[in-house]
């Protein structure tokens, strides 16, 4: 006998042009089979579908044992030529019997009523973070890496570089003979380098220094410019209540135009006696932007158009006359400070690019801005609904601070309790540029100016590349390669910045030593241009107790509160809020660990510091730091920011932690606050 293959369709054809082939009246006994039920119909008056269990045929003498008349599929489909085959049978069970052929009326049931659905345990899974810190971090002090005083050894001779990844050569270096010569496998990516012999008789060192000319004393370099920029517009009438200095009153109130007044008057005074050859000038903008320069001349002023042209604003404000010392103007200057009035609107982006320009001609000089209100006035105006406005506001804002950095101008900003200025924006001016940014009251505004004025600039435009072993990398980067590029910008005496790193292949951890190397680019306060090349081996352990004995709890505190402000600023909020946390955890196990009241006093100085970003974090969701009209309502809002002045003034803070904020006693918190 020979089976036919019939198709499914023609199967399904074939069943619903004749359901009386079907059934036979014979009985069956289940059996084990390893296929599915199929789908079959009922007699045409019937229009349910249900599922059938279809058993094994009995041998054709055998006798029928059922006698119910219910019908049963007929043993034709095995042996005719136009006969599909059987349903298969499923496994017998106490259901199979239910659902079986011979109760008809039990094999329909009501399809208005749906199975249910498998429960879901993924909803009730709760994912386990992982928060274990990473203890891989350097710090770096760039205050005073590029101070040349404390440079040991300055080079008299070529630099040798690794032709596959720049590294110097440096006294951990090897060298060997072979056929080619002297030749010198790197230690960052072992590419073998070949020797110049021009290139062997001189010195190697660990830490040496390149300067393009011999070195001068600091205190015959010309003195930097301090530029006050100033808003007098028509909000800066607005008054605050301010501890009063008479001890017969409690408190007062005072105009945010006197709180600026009073600052200024009280800053020429502390620089007339601190430092007398220092040219200083100053800016105003409200609706219009003026220029005073040192107050000495016809005050500059420009407006309407001009106040939308960004090279014609950065040409006014070279062009116009460099301001002489505090020495010879401050009379002129407190005259002119006397006379401010606030009225109109802001201009507060053409007033910065003034500003800036004009303090360019000389390399360190500082741009204090003294604002309010957000600006709306001219160039980087962020009171649009536009999107396009909004996003040139941006770039403009951008670009104004690579130029601030790439000219060596330190901006920092100052802005009022209780306003909206847009810090996510405009501190870009003040971030990029290493200057500062806080919120202050009238009462404690000339404290703030003070504090920004102590800032000592040690170098500008600074750049430097950093070198690990091939297997690591440098985490939280864009990329996952051995080798960092950073441009830094300006560095002021007491600026820090870490770097975090890992393993990518666990060959490193068979290593007793690995090398670091930090090239350091940069210009020196008389103009000269410098390298410093610091070259180190650290040992490698396994051992968590050896590691927990003897870190650095500064340096860990530092890096947290300085990376995750760092993600926070990027959108990356969920990336912060998971660092901060795992740091918070590990630090407090070191200090409850070693029991060292130093120490203690350093977690607590973190804790404070860093408290408003962990409480904050919690609150903000993915990506919101960065959200621009994702809606499509174009609202001021979801055009620009959402994420408050106050938070992102903590955020930029903490991006400038530095180990001297960490280390301060109680009772010198409780002096400070």
């Amino acid at each position: 006998m020979k089976l036919k293959t019939y198709s499914t369709e023609r199967h399904r054809r074939e069943c619903d042009s004749n359901p009386e082939a079907f059934f036979q009246e014979e009985s069956f006994r289940f059996t084990n089979h390893d296929y599915d039920n199929r789908f079959i119909t009922s007699p045409k008056d019937s229009n349910e579908v249900f599922y059938s269990q279809v058993n094994k045929l009995r041998p054709k003498n055998s006798t029928p044992a059922d006698s119910c008349g219910d019908p049963t599929v007929s043993q034709c489909y095995l042996q005719g030529d136009d006969s599909p085959p059987p349903l298969p049978p499923r496994w017998e069970s106490k259901r199979a019997g239910r659902l079986s052929v011979n109760k008809e009326e039990k094999l329909r049931f009501d399809l208005s009523i749906p199975p249910p659905l498998p429960e879901r345990t993924y909803r009730n899974a709760v994912p386990v973070e992982d928060l274990s810190a990473n203890v891989n971090v350097v710090s770096l002090h760039l205050g005073k890496i590029v101070n040349l005083m404390n440079a040991p050894h300055q080079g008299n001779g070529p630099t040798v570089l690794c032709e596959g990844c720049s590294a110097a050569m440096s006294a951990i270096s090897k060298m060997k003979q072979d056929s080619r010569g002297l030749v010198w496998t790197c230690e960052f990516c072992m590419k073998l380098n070949s020797i110049r012999l021009f290139c062997q008789p001189y010195r190697l060192f660990n830490d040496v220094t390149f300067v393009s000319a011999p070195f001068t004393n600091y205190a015959n370099v010309e003195e930097p410019l301090i530029v006050f920029c100033v808003d007098i517009s028509g909000s800066m009438s607005v008054t605050s209540e301010v501890k009063a200095v008479n001890k017969r009153q409690t408190s007062v109130h005072v105009s945010r135009m006197q709180g600026i007044q009073d600052a200024l008057t009280q800053s020429l005074d502390s620089l007339m006696h601190s430092s007398p050859t220092r040219p200083v000038a100053l800016v105003t903008f409200n609706d219009m932007v003026t220029l005073y320069g040192d107050g000495l001349g016809d005050p500059l002023t420009l407006k309407d158009y001009e106040l939308m042209d960004s090279d014609y604003l950065t040409e006014q404000g070279l062009n116009y006359p460099a301001p002489k010392c505090i020495a010879e103007c401050i009379s002129s200057l407190r005259a002119r400070v006397k006379g401010l009035k606030e009225n109109g609107s802001t201009a507060l982006g053409p007033a910065a690019a003034v500003s800036i320009a004009f303090a360019s001609r000389q390399t360190g000089s500082q741009v204090i801005i003294c604002t309010d209100g957000l600006a709306n006035t001219g160039l980087g105006c962020l009171d649009s609904m536009d999107d396009e406005l909004c996003h040139s506001a941006k770039v403009f804002y951008g670009n104004l601070a690579d130029t601030a950095s790439r000219k060596g101008v330190i901006v920092s900003i100052l802005t009022f309790e209780g306003t909206n200025c847009r810090l996510m924006e405009v501190g870009k001016l003040a971030d990029r540029t290493g200057g500062r940014v806080n919120i202050v009251n009238p009462g404690n505004l000339s404290h703030e100016i003070q504090t920004i004025l102590d800032d000592d600039v040690m170098a500008t435009n600074v750049k430097l590349r950093f070198f690990i072993p091939k297997g690591m990398y440098f985490r939280h980067e864009k990329h996952t390669r051995n080798k960092l590029l950073k441009d830094i910008g300006n560095v002021a005496r007491d600026t820090e910045i870490t770097f975090e790193f890992g393993i990518k292949e666990q060959t490193i951890q068979e290593r007793e030593m690995v090398p670091f190397q930090l090239q350091v680019e940069f210009k020196t306060r008389d103009h000269r241009n410098a390298c410093r090349i610091i070259t180190q081996e650290k040992k490698i352990t396994t051992n968590s107790s050896l590691v927990e004995d003897g870190l650095n709890i500064t340096v860990l505190g530092v890096h947290a509160a300085q990376i995750s402000a760092r993600l926070t600023m990027e959108g990356r909020i969920q990336d912060a809020q998971k660092e901060i946390l795992a740091q918070k955890a590990f630090i407090q196990k070191i200090v409850e660990k070693k029991q060292n009241k130093e120490e203690e006093d350093i977690y607590e100085n973190w804790m404070s510091a860093v408290a408003a970003i962990c409480d904050d974090l919690v609150e903000i969701p993915e990506g919101e730091a960065h959200s621009e009209a994702a809606s499509g309502s174009k609202t001021k809002n979801s055009v620009l920011k959402v994420l408050s002045d106050e938070f992102v003034n903590v955020v930029l803070r903490l991006k400038n932690t530095k180990s001297q904020m960490l280390c301060r006693s109680k009772s010198e918190r409780t002096l400070k606050s």
